[in-house]
């Protein structure tokens, strides 16, 4: 009989990870909010529920006799996933643990605990707290939800007039309610990936992330691994990176950071870190191909408390990256070259099977209204970034708006 691997989460995200699962020989129970997720279709069993249940998918595991319970790329379900494994003495890393690296308020508790320098915050749960709180730290500020992804509700605030209306937009995606307003850090953003076992911690890769070109958003069109950044501010920010992570008592699993530094003075500010694979890919694709490290596989036999060699002498120095674009609003009216950049050297993957004629561009707000993602890969970030640019120049899709033809932006 199979053993059986709960898996919380049924997004596109978590595909790669089920897949594996179920190629490793597990019997996957799949846990994810109802909805159109591709996870459903791919798992012998799916449980349709809210991943942040965590006593009702606590009875779900223990019905089935679960042996491990994992999640990747989506951080709703890292407490859930650390607070089954703690009641069934399964691997985990601990429901407070998992608190301290998905509520962003702990997080700079924790890292202020541990010495770690953070610019001024403050958790607000009423606008007059937070009307306080900005006065206090003077503008520009940066606030966001405390317990929510995929940037939902995160927005810079460059005068006073703004504030009640981005304070409700960010509390609106808030699971708790509580947002954090904090002092607006002005740097490069630099992304790192890790892994941690028994406690010990690795930093993977590093890598740029670009955002798209919105005055008061933070919406990433690109992370591009390695990073471009010079090598003394790459070690400094390897250094913290272990030392936030070791000192937060992860014991194992995948990392994400995202950190912000200025390149003239040196400092460097933590946006947050998660005890969880990146999203778009990064955890399940991009980390192996940049590095030939598959953290997924690893995380697996963690979970299911087997044994698992993390093996440097397999570690490779290569490059990859995600893309995203968005279209202006509008109806698409053409698409062309979508098959020439699926056969591109260097293209791994494209997710663009909702680029149809016919279909409305609708105005982008976050993450997740981005389009794609195209991952790449190559020997070294210069092949890759001609790849990157031989995709935009074969992709072509044009939108009719209400200002005429207009196509991709990039």
């Amino acid at each position: 009989m199979k053993k059986k691997l709960m898996i919380i989460g049924a997004g596109e995200n978590q595909v790669p990870i089920i897949t594996l699962a179920n190629q490793k020989g597990y019997y996957t129970i799949v846990v994810s909010i109802d909805g159109d997720y591709p996870g459903f279709n791919i798992c012998d069993q799916a449980y349709k529920i809210d991943v942040r249940e965590k006593e009702l998918i606590l009875a779900i595991a223990k019905k089935e006799n679960i042996c491990g319970i994992l999640t990747d790329q989506t951080d709703m379900s890292v407490p859930t996933v650390a607070y089954v494994a703690e009641k069934l003495g399964l691997p985990g890393i601990g429901y407070e643990c998992a608190l301290c690296f998905t509520d962003k308020y702990k997080m700079r508790q924790c890292c202020e605990t541990i010495g770690i320098n953070m610019p001024g915050y403050h958790q607000a749960s009423t606008y007059e707290d937070a009307e306080k709180y900005a006065h206090q730290l003077q503008l520009p500020l940066i606030i966001k939800p405390v317990d929510n992804q995929g940037s939902r509700g995160v927005s810079k605030i460059n005068q006073y007039d703004d504030l009640k209306k981005k304070f409700y937009s960010a509390k609106e995606f808030s699971q708790s309610g509580c947002v954090i307003i904090e002092r607006f850090f002005q740097g490069r953003e630099i992304v790192v990936e890790g892994f941690a076992s028994d406690y010990k911690f690795t930093n993977l890769i590093m890598g740029d992330s670009i955002d798209f070109d919105f005055p008061d958003l933070f919406i990433p069109k690109q992370r591009i691994f390695p990073t471009s950044l010079k090598e003394e501010l790459r070690e400094k920010i390897l250094s913290l990176n272990n030392a936030i992570v070791e000192k937060m008592g992860l014991k194992f699993g995948i990392t994400h950071s995202e950190y912000l530094v200025n390149e003239t003075t040196g400092e460097i500010c933590l946006i947050e870190i998660a005890a969880r694979g990146g999203g778009v890919f990064i955890s399940s694709d991009l980390i192996p191909l940049a590095c030939g490290i598959n953290v997924n596989e690893l995380l697996i036999k963690l979970v299911t408390d087997e044994p698992a060699e993390f093996d440097m002498n397999r570690y490779v120095e290569a490059a990859s990256a995600y893309i995203c674009f968005y279209l202006p609003e509008g109806i698409i009216t053409r698409v062309n070259g979508l098959s020439a950049i699926k056969a591109l050297p260097g293209v791994h993957r494209v997710y663009l099977d909702n680029m149809i004629v016919g279909r409305r561009a609708t105005e982008i707000k976050d993450k997740s209204y981005r389009l794609g993602p195209i991952l790449v890969a190559g020997e070294n970030r210069q092949v890759l970034q001609d790849t990157i640019n031989r995709v935009r120049s074969t992709l072509i899709i044009e939108v009719d708006t209400d200002e005429g033809i207009k196509g991709i932006i990039w």
